[in-house]
């Protein structure tokens, strides 16, 4: 379970697509290879077009209202006790969004309890319920598997899912308006979980007493390199030739796109590609108002067409202040594409040896993709890294793994 996936499943389905959610897919269609009987839900305005894809029986969470409460929540926040929003910033269409979201609630009948079963899901006929991420709507699956009587498997989507201020008591609201201390009982009460990096594992144990299967990020090498032709035409890349590519959500709490523009400003004979999801309108006005000229600026490219556009970048450059493990790192690898990263990601361009990391430093990382620019990473070290990432990070390997996390709670529960 992976509520926004749906751009990840179909391109027909509008929406932008992050880690989790291409992770999610991956998974569960390396375990349909395997002979798994795999069911993926996914929350969608209207019906899919399409109920099998790639083996994978796609069953909708029908919300209506979901693009509407999407919008809204870029400018409107929880807060504990009365009136329970906070606003962030005003938009004209809330005169409208509000009062629909607002009887919508005093239908359902108040604020949503996050352990409340879902009848639709409860009624699932499933072995092991896998859901990813440390939010409510995991809060929701595990009540619903619980009531069922099933196994629940949690699948860490970032480092920020163990965020320390998550307590039992905790009275904190993360920046995607999910509760600290229910983020803490899911933690709790998972029946396994899988982390993506030991450091994750690590941080599991300390904060929270649990233990965790390390599970590498999955690639499908093979689709990615059938989807790398035809070429990316210019018109496809913002009219530019040859780029640094960035990709991330507008926000800045983690991507920090803004970030980029700075080091734009610092390389000004470096032209820039940025692929930028929608998320904060705010964020995305100031990135486009603030933009340097070298700087071209997307809003969405289908992931069909991702490998072609990473085939003209001479390099991949990364701001984030925090991640799990970035899939667009292996994306990069496997396209023989040389990584500079800011603040995240040292162990892993270490071990595959083909990109830079600067430890915070906005001039090394700059140093390091003028470099790229001109030089490349070698050959080598390129086919190398791809090499690693292939062994290491292969669909069938790592599904493998997380298949043997799933048949052994549910051995557990038997």
């Amino acid at each position: 379970m992976a509520l926004n996936a749906g751009p990840a499943i179909t391109p027909h389905i509008a929406g932008r697509i992050g880690g989790l959610e291409t992770r999610a897919w991956q998974f569960a269609r390396g375990l349909s290879r395997r002979g798994v009987d795999a069911q993926f839900v996914v929350r969608l305005p209207r019906r899919p077009v399409e109920e099998c894809v790639d083996g994978v029986q796609v069953i909708p969470l029908l919300d209506r209202l979901y693009p509407i409460r999407e919008a809204a929540r870029m400018c409107v926040g929880k807060r504990r006790g009365f009136p329970w929003i906070e606003m962030h910033r005003w938009r004209p269409q809330l005169l409208w969004q509000l009062p629909l979201l607002a009887v919508e609630r005093v239908i359902q009948g108040g604020p949503t309890d996050p352990w409340r079963p879902d009848e639709r899901l409860r009624s699932l006929k499933t072995d092991v319920y896998c859901t990813f991420g440390v939010q409510s709507h995991s809060a929701t699956v595990l009540a619903s598997a619980r009531a069922a009587g099933r196994p629940c498997v949690l699948v860490l989507g970032s480092d920020g899912d163990l965020d320390e201020r998550y307590t039992r008591e905790s009275t904190f609201i993360s920046p995607y308006g999910d509760a600290g201390h229910v983020c803490w009982r899911i933690l709790q009460e998972a029946d396994a979980i899988v982390a993506q990096t030991t450091a994750q594992a690590g941080m599991l144990r300390e904060r929270f007493g649990r233990e965790a299967t390390v599970i590498r990020n999955p690639v499908d090498v093979a689709e990615w390199d059938a989807r790398r032709m035809p070429a990316a035409s210019v018109d496809e890349c913002a009219g530019l030739e040859r780029f640094v590519l960035w990709v991330g959500r507008a926000e800045s709490v983690h991507k920090r796109p803004l970030v980029c523009l700075d080091v734009a400003r610092r390389c000004p004979e470096l032209q820039f590609l940025m692929i930028m999801n929608p998320r904060d309108p705010q964020v995305e006005a100031s990135v486009r108002r603030e933009a340097p000229p070298n700087v071209r600026i997307l809003s969405a490219v289908p992931f069909a067409r991702m490998p072609a556009v990473f085939a003209r970048a001479s390099a991949f450059v990364n701001t984030s202040s925090l991640e799990g493990f970035p899939n667009v790192f292996l994306q990069a690898a496997i396209s023989r594409v040389p990584i500079a990263a800011l603040e995240v990601g040292a162990e892993f361009l270490q071990h595959i040896g083909c990109g830079d990391y600067a430890n915070g430093n906005l001039a090394a990382l700059c140093d390091a993709l003028r470099r790229f620019w001109r030089e490349g990473a070698g050959p080598g070290q390129l086919e190398a890294a791809r090499e690693t990432v292939i062994r290491e990070h292969g669909l069938a390997e790592t599904t493998a793994a997380l298949a043997g996390v799933l048949a052994g709670v549910k051995e557990r529960r038997q």
